[in-house]
């Protein structure tokens, strides 16, 4: 049997195998905190996501793709919600507005994606 402990979240008193950090309710919280920082201090990050371009770029790739290309690949039928980077901003800024870059996702697949 393997070794359990405490979620690493504070209050959390959900037991966890021990190689894990987070219980499944918090796993996903330090991307949240990511985010929010990103937020708060990366204007251009801001500016871009809130920008006509991209409104317009993520309209019509879910125009053209409307079901998740990842779930595609197992033979499920989903809806995509997302337009997902496949290389990141982050990582090369100037893929942005690639269409050639860009992924129709549903949520649950784009947070495997980020997991």
């Amino acid at each position: 049997m393997k070794p359990m402990k405490r979620c690493s979240h504070s209050r959390c008193r959900e037991l966890i195998p021990y190689d894990e950090k987070y219980c499944s309710k918090h796993k996903n919280d330090h991307y949240k905190q990511y985010n929010k920082e990103r937020y708060r201090y990366d204007k251009e990050y801001i500016k871009f996501y809130s920008s006509k371009e991209w409104q317009n770029l993520r309209q019509t790739k879910l125009n053209q793709q409307p079901l998740c290309e990842q779930c595609l690949k197992q033979g499920h039928v989903t809806p995509a919600t997302i337009v997902h980077h496949i290389i990141e901003t982050k990582k090369d800024w100037s893929k942005r507005l690639d269409f050639d870059n860009l992924e129709s996702v549903c949520a649950a697949c784009h947070n495997k994606l980020h997991a």
